[in-house]
């Protein structure tokens, strides 16, 4: 059981992710079910019958910036720092200069088989201070023979920069595919999804402010709803 788990540090990957909060506090629905609340962030969920787990995170982090979200995002190298098992994540073609193809590999110990996520990813400016990060996955090309996709995958960011703050409002829903227990999967991608939090928003800190350009160039249209 805690192998089949290990399937669930794949929901908080990278690119995937949606902001819009005010402060730290969860702005939801009814239907959105408060899980865990902490001065970084806020954890809710919501389960419709026979769908995937739908996954919200919301916070507010002084001290950085929109861009620097993103870029930590697109920066393929720290993805293992806070996604366990993710054995390769390469960057397969960049339709526009807001745009992004992904394809990510994860290894997992034995008995489960090996995992891809294949993602496009698009930046929109939505005002002067807020940003929309929308990811969703591609079908092609094919996984490799033995390999499962993750599908399929929905994922979204909205950054919203205020008082030397990023506020955070980002929401998933990702099907792992496979036979695991679907009530063991859910409970383990909520812990998980805590835990890459915690990590990303640490990774975030030790980088500090740098002078760099956006890893995407925030544009205004979007090849996908």
């Amino acid at each position: 059981m805690n192998l089949t788990g290990n399937l669930q540090r794949l929901t908080c990957l990278l690119w995937l992710a949606g902001f819009s909060a005010s402060g730290h506090t969860v702005q939801t629905p009814e239907n959105w079910q408060p899980w865990h609340h902490s001065d970084l962030f806020s954890v809710a969920y919501q389960k419709r019958t026979d769908q995937p787990l739908q996954i919200r995170v919301t916070g507010q982090w002084p001290g950085i910036s929109a861009k620097s979200v993103i870029n930590l995002l697109n920066d393929i190298d720290s993805v293992p720092l806070w996604v366990k098992h993710v054995s390769t994540v390469t960057i397969l073609s960049r339709p526009a200069s807001n745009q992004t193809r992904v394809l990510t590999h994860f290894d997992l110990p034995w008995p489960l088989r090996k995992r891809d996520m294949l993602t496009h990813a698009c930046l929109l400016q939505v005002s002067k201070a807020s940003y929309l990060l929308k990811i969703r996955s591609v079908a092609e090309p094919a996984p490799a023979p033995g390999v499962i996709r993750i599908e399929p995958v929905t994922v979204q960011w909205r950054l919203t920069e205020r008082d030397n703050a990023v506020e955070i409002d980002y929401q998933i829903s990702a099907d792992l595919q496979g036979g695991a227990p679907q009530w063991f999967v859910d409970k383990v991608a909520l812990r998980n999804t805590r835990t890459s939090f915690n990590a990303l928003h640490e990774l975030l800190q030790t980088q500090g402010v740098r002078a760099q350009p956006w890893a995407l160039v925030p544009g205004n249209t979007c090849p996908f709803e």
